[in-house]
Formats: structure tokens, sequence, C-alpha cells
């Protein structure tokens, strides 16, 4: 089988390596996997916890937005710090804005994951890489070789 690598696993002979930062943290032999599935899916794991962080971060760039109105704050008040500040404030609510608008898009992102099952864990690894490298077809054709009726959902999709 030829070596098929993201930045979250590599596919060989040998079986599957759980990668961190490209450095293998755990194989997996074939013998040890019980089902592997390809489908469409989220690409983050937890994207409920991701969607209600980005949705809280919005909400607290317009809470606190909303309580403090430059509007009504003239240039004679605010002065030199004042006008620091609120250049300080502005700059903070657009983080607010923008990492909320990042993770509720990457809660909402769908594409194809490699999910794999074993007897001590279940976990889903996105196979965006591999589809924009247009190894997929290839891939889905070398693993049901190498795992036989492990591989057990492939969507339409795919096909």
């Amino acid at each position: 089988m030829r070596r098929y690598e993201t930045s979250e696993f590599r596919i060989d002979d040998t079986g599957i390596a759980l990668l961190r930062s490209k450095f293998p943290y755990r194989r997996i032999t074939y013998q040890e996997i019980g089902e592997l599935q390809i489908q469409k899916g989220r690409v983050v794991n937890n994207h409920i916890a991701v969607l209600i962080m980005g949705i809280t971060l919005i909400a607290a760039g317009l809470y606190i937005s909303d309580i403090f109105n430059p509007i009504a704050v003239s240039e004679t008040q605010l002065g030199y710090q004042g006008g620091k500040a609120l250049g300080y404030f502005i700059f903070m609510i657009l983080v607010f804005f923008c990492f909320g608008g990042i993770l509720i898009y990457k809660s909402l992102k769908i594409d194809f994951v490699l999910v794999i099952k074993t007897e001590v864990f279940k976990k889903s690894y996105p196979l965006t890489e591999l589809r924009k490298r247009r190894e997929l077809g290839s891939f889905l054709i070398e693993l049901r070789e190498v795992v036989g009726n492990k591989l057990t959902t492939i969507t339409r999709e795919l096909i």
C-alpha cells in the first residue's frame, strides 16, 4: 500500500499512525481496527462545543460594544488616553467577532471524514487534505484492499 499522510494521521502497510505535529503518538495495526467508515461529517470532533464558544464570543462582543456607546463620547471628553483606550476597545471587539465567526465556520464545516473504531476508542479524522490533493479515490481503493470488510460505510458522493 502506498503511504497516505494528512496532518492528523498516516496510513501505510503497517497500519494507521495518529500524528501530532507530524510525529506519531499512537500506532493502530489493521488487526486492532474494529471498523472503518468513510462518510460526510463534521471536520472538528466537538462541533457543538466549538459552535457554542463561537456564539458566546460574538454575544460577548455585542454585549461589550453595547455597554460602551462611542457615539455619545466627544473628543474633548476622551483626550489622548481615552482615544487610545477607545482604539484598544474597538480592536478587542473586532477580535471577538473574528474569532467567534471563525469558530462558527469551523463548527459548521462538513467534509469527508475517516471514522476509526477500535475496542478502546472511536474518533474521526478529516480527509480534506487527501481530497484537495486528488488522492481520495486511490486511497479508498487501496484501503479497501488492505482492510477488506472492516471498511463498512462509503457515501455515494465518493463512488
